[in-house]
């Protein structure tokens, strides 16, 4: 019991003993820790951002607007299957108009209304979306003024149009004016006529009085059930695995049946966010890492100090646990919150751009906790999780050698390597050079001297790089998404390699430049590199964040302006094609052994527009396409092992299934799509064939760009931040090299020069890391050199020179 009761005291006085060196430390090292809560901060709240906009997507749903007063809609399963895989449909498959008289004799149902969409060619070529009257009250939409249509040649317009009552317009007069959106409304028979009376699009259920939701949804389900499977196509078309079942929608899931392209939308957001919350993750690994190793590190003659006059290594390292929780734990939590108004003031223009294709994505006040806190935690454990790598603090280092006079830091001054040059008015350079030696190994000074790096670390480091360049290499087989995923990940691979190479990295660079740099720099020079030789890790710890900022940005930048390049140029040597139907195809494939549906571009063209038409062929004949044929992009056909004359499985943008010959095989892929097809036999499978193509909105890759930037940032911060800790950790050594003659300019072009070499370097070493992936990238799915806009590659120079600046320079002028 004693000796129990001994050991508790003993922990408590261990633990408030490493207490009282954490307040103390915190105290005397306020500058490295308050640019340490700085990043963690930034960090947090990035993450915090990206994590509420997964999870607002991940609750986002098709708005319902036009069927917002039936409880129950009726209408095609707007889904294609695939052995357990699904995809939605982009174009509407609609349903028997037989479904409606069905749903009629079921007792539960009072009303039963149909409705469908078409469109009316005006007189200026373009058109107007017509619909019957009747649907309207499916929203409900009533009349401003005017009655509603009673004869064929009579219309009620929406408001938004802007025409009068007893306007004509598409050789209708306008006898109403109504709410909702831009829409001509026309007499239930009319509206057969326009649309075609064989099928709907979808049918809206309104309850007898007394007859609940669910009760209703039941009836009809039942009434659907009892009447067989209904298809929606016509005789003679197959459909793809069970795609055209009916479906009963209820509550929000009724948003489904009015935006077809709200599914896709939200499927890409949500991947999209997705992705870059995991590369958010990443960044923060790495540059935490390297921001708290140096800011514990340039402590270690100060934990020496510690570990000599009687602390513990398990105080030590509680010590330092505390200080990191202290400031990495709060400053997650506050970032996280700081999320919040960022979050609510970048989403809106997401939101209004989601709504142009239906999409609701509304900000959920109860789902915000859960994922905040998450990312704070996540981003605390990040940064904690630094500690290790900044060794065990407190170790005392062996004396090396005998005989000899030992610094505190337990090692023996170097000696110059060459006779520095005269000392400049203000410094002595003799001096000068002696103090370069060894500066930070005095007590209380920037760290001690450095342990050398392990041959391990070197060997751990090229291999590294060789898996990098390997993932690379595989970009160069595989096309598409596949090699973008590849040249992404050896990016991020080789980045790690970097990190582990930094010290050899930085010594290999000084011991390039040395001469010039002495030469031009005079005692700065020398003291710059002398400095660098001594502590080649700093060096290397400083150019890593660099590393990690370029090929990131040159990588990303790179790939969307290739894309973006490549495109205009297939563009202009393609011509156009006006009548040209554009669409999507979707094909199947296994990965790994589980299904995949992918979809792509396709295009649907007459003898005519061929005419005008260049898609660049490379094999066979586009005079052949026709019914039954397709045109093949290049890169679609090797991913599919498809050539000419063999026969392909496609389906269609509403889920028919067709099997097509190959007549041809076509370069000019990302202008024209992956696929030609005859327009006759595509018009069927499109939900409006006549109606121009929707500009595009490019929602996801503008949320890319802004993404990009915004991941760029965070890393120039933890760039300036790592600088800083830096700077501040070498105040002692500074202090020791002015105490001995050197002038405040010398020291001045000494981290001037530092700074260059690191910006230099970090840049020059990114841009090679980024190189061979984005090559590969290009090259794969482009079969062009990468390119890179001059304004953007100036932008990213001038970002890594003035941050790297200010964190080198800036701190050193403060006291």
């Amino acid at each position: 019991m004693r000796s129990g009761a001994r050991g508790a005291r003993g922990a408590r006085g261990r633990a408030g003993a490493a207490a009282v060196l954490a307040r103390a430390a915190l105290r005397h090292q306020r500058r490295s820790w308050r640019t340490v809560f700085v990043a963690v901060l930034a960090t947090s709240l990035l993450l915090g951002c990206f994590a509420l906009a997964v999870t607002t997507v991940a609750l986002g749903r098709p708005a319902v607007e036009r069927y917002a007063a039936a409880p129950v809609v009726v209408t095609a399963d707007q889904t294609t299957h695939h052995r357990g895989a699904h995809a939605p449909l982009t174009e509407r498959l609609r349903i028997p108009a037989g479904v409606a008289d069905l749903l009629r004799s079921v007792p539960e149902v009072a009303r039963v209304v149909a409705d469908r969409e078409f469109r009316v060619p005006a007189d200026d070529g373009t058109g107007y979306p017509g619909r019957p009257w009747e649907a309207a009250e499916l929203a409900p939409w009533g009349l401003r003024e005017g009655r509603a249509p009673e004869a064929a040649g009579e219309v009620v317009a929406s408001a938004e149009l802007d025409l009068p009552v007893g306007a004509r317009v598409a050789g209708y007069r306008v006898v109403g004016v109504a709410d909702g959106p831009a829409t001509l409304w026309f007499t239930a028979p009319e509206a057969a006529r326009l649309g075609g009376r064989d099928t709907v699009d979808a049918i809206g259920v309104l309850p007898a009085p007394g007859v609940s939701t669910g009760a209703l949804s039941t009836a009809v389900r039942a009434a659907l059930d009892t009447a067989g499977a209904v298809d929606a196509r016509a005789a003679g078309e197959r459909p793809a695995d069970d795609t055209g079942e009916l479906r009963v929608l209820t509550g929000d899931g009724r948003g489904a049946a009015e935006a077809l392209g709200a599914t896709p939308l939200w499927r890409d957001l949500l991947a999209l966010f997705g992705a870059i919350s995991g590369t958010v993750l990443m960044v923060a690994g790495l540059v935490l890492a390297t921001l708290i190793t140096r800011a514990l590190r340039h402590r270690a003659g100060e934990l020496a100090l510690l570990r000599a006059v009687g602390a513990q290594p398990g105080q030590l390292r509680a010590t330092v646990c505390r200080e990191a929780t202290t400031v990495a734990l709060p400053a997650a939590l506050l970032g996280a919150a700081l999320a919040v108004p960022v979050f609510a003031l970048l989403w809106r223009p997401v939101t209004a751009q989601a709504a142009t294709v239906g999409l609701g994505l509304p900000v959920v006040p109860w789902a915000l906790p859960a994922p905040l806190l998450t990312a704070a935690l996540t981003v605390a454990a990040v940064a904690l999780a630094a500690l290790p790598a900044a060794g065990a603090p407190g170790r005392p280092a062996a004396p090396r050698g005998s005989g000899k006079r030992q610094t505190p830091g337990g090692r023996a001054p170097d000696r110059c390597a060459a006779t520095p040059p005269p000392a400049r008015p203000g410094g002595t350079g003799a001096s000068a050079c002696g103090a370069a030696a060894a500066p930070a190994a005095s007590v209380g000074g920037s760290g001690g001297q450095p342990r050398p790096a392990s041959a391990g670390r070197r060997i751990a480091g090229l291999g590294v790089l060789g898996l990098g360049a390997a993932s690379a290499g595989t970009a160069v087989a595989l096309p598409g998404d596949g090699a973008a995923a590849a040249a992404g990940a050896a990016v991020v691979v080789m980045v790690i390699g970097c990190t582990l190479l930094g010290p050899w990295i930085a010594g290999w660079v000084l011991g390039l430049l040395a001469r010039p740099l002495r030469r031009l720099g005079g005692v700065g020079g020398w003291l710059a590199v002398a400095q660098g030789r001594a502590d080649s890790a700093r060096l290397g710890a400083a150019i890593v964040p660099i590393v990690l900022v370029t090929a990131f940005a040159v990588v990303q930048l790179g790939a969307d302006a290739s894309v973006r390049h490549a495109t205009a140029q297939q563009a202009r040597a393609a011509g156009s094609a006006e009548g040209a139907l554009a669409t999507t195809v979707l094909t199947t494939r296994s990965e790994l052994g589980d299904p995949v549906i992918d979809r792509h571009p396709a295009l649907g063209v007459t003898a005519e527009d061929l005419r005008t038409l260049d898609p660049g062929v490379r094999a066979g004949d586009l005079g052949a396409l026709g019914p039954g044929t397709v045109a093949v992009g290049t890169d679609r056909a090797r991913a599919l092992g498809a050539g000419v004359g063999d026969t392909l499985t496609l389906r269609y943008g509403d889920g028919t299934e067709a099997r097509l010959r190959v007549v041809a095989v076509y370069e000019r892929s990302l202008a024209l799509g992956a696929f030609l097809l005859d327009r006759g036999q595509l018009a069927p499978h499109v939900s409006d064939p006549d109606a121009p193509p929707a500009p595009d909105q490019d929602l996801e890759r503008r949320l890319s760009t802004a993404a990009v930037a915004a991941i760029a940032a965070l890393a120039l911060l933890a760039v300036c931040s790592t600088l800083t800790v830096i700077t501040v950790g070498r105040r002692p050594e500074r202090a020791l090299l002015r105490r001995v003659g050197a002038g405040r300019g010398q020291l001045g072009t000494m981290l001037a020069v530092e700074a260059a070499v690191v910006a230099v370097t970090g840049l020059l070493l990114g841009a090679a890391v980024a190189a061979l992936p984005l090559t590969a990238f290009s090259w794969a799915t482009l079969h062009a050199p990468p390119h890179l806009p001059p304004g953007q590659a100036a932008a990213l120079v001038a970002a890594v020179v003035l941050t790297t600046a200010a964190g080198s320079l800036l701190p050193a002028l403060r006291r």
